[in-house]
């Protein structure tokens, strides 16, 4: 699909009839609970003792006087149970390859957006006041993404007939995209995307063995593109899509459309 949409571009880019628009990629947001478990103990013992004596005596008379006072004060606090946060934060590892992706269908330049720098709170997720404080300069579109969901699988199968057995180490990682319009805050495309990695080794008795991670993230970050290319290509697109070749332009001012035939470039579906 890519060769094709690739091409397809390309043609109607020397034509004329279309420009490249300009799209930012956000790294991937996430919002997580995190539970924690607690548990505390605590306690003090403290005890005052106080005294005194006074005494005289001559000439067959004496005096005395004796006073003593003591206290004591103990505690003890014993508690456990569970504390709940709120973790917020963006992953910078899957977003390369869409911008790869987007970059070789030659019908979109990429714009580097300014990575998030405030407190980590919900304020990640708005969108429309990050646009207007500049984090995506330069951009008339970014592709905002949420994760939804991260799993890690450690499992181990038996291998039939034989005494080995096979360690199956895979991510998964889902996510909801939004393609937004920088200037109207218009969402023109929204669609969820997940990429899947893993690592799959024949383990036997005694043998020390370990996932390779990095092959695993790098094709979890390649399949999630994939994904993410394709069902953009699908809902944002021109000539049979939801834009139609001719009807809008990227300052907004509309132009009419021409005649279209069986071979026209408006039977292509190629990104806005």
């Amino acid at each position: 699909m890519l060769r094709f949409l690739t091409a397809a571009v390309a043609a109607l880019a020397c034509s004329g009839a279309i420009a490249q628009v300009k799209v930012a990629v956000a790294d991937l947001a996430y919002k997580d609970t995190i539970r924690e478990a607690f548990s505390y103990e605590s306690g003090y013992r403290k005890s005052h003792n106080s005294g005194a004596m006074n005494y005289s005596g001559g000439m067959g008379s004496s005096n005395g006087h004796a006073n003593h006072s003591s206290s004591s004060e103990s505690a003890f606090v014993k508690a456990s149970g569970e504390l709940t946060r709120i973790e917020y934060g963006e992953l910078r590892r899957f977003t390369a390859d869409i911008k790869g992706q987007l970059v070789s269908s030659g019908a979109i330049r990429v714009v580097q957006a300014r990575q998030y720098t405030g407190d980590p709170s919900e304020a990640l997720f708005n969108v429309r006041e990050r646009i207007r404080q500049g984090d995506f300069a330069g951009a008339d579109y970014v592709l905002f993404g949420v994760v939804n969901s991260l799993e890690w699988r450690n499992d181990v199968q038996p291998v039939q007939h034989t005494r080995n057995s096979m360690l199956l180490y895979s991510l998964e990682v889902g996510a909801e995209f939004s393609l937004i319009n920088t200037r109207t805050m218009e969402v023109r495309a929204a669609f969820s995307a997940v990429g899947e990695g893993n690592d799959n080794k024949i383990w036997s008795s005694g043998a020390a063995l370990t996932p390779n991670k990095a092959r695993v993230m790098q094709a979890v970050s390649r399949s999630l593109a994939e994904e993410v290319v394709r069902q953009l290509g699908d809902q944002f697109s021109v000539g049979g899509g939801r834009l139609a070749m001719g009807e809008e332009n990227y300052d907004g001012s509309r132009s009419p459309r021409g005649p279209e035939t069986a071979g026209s470039p408006r039977k292509v579906r190629v990104f806005e």
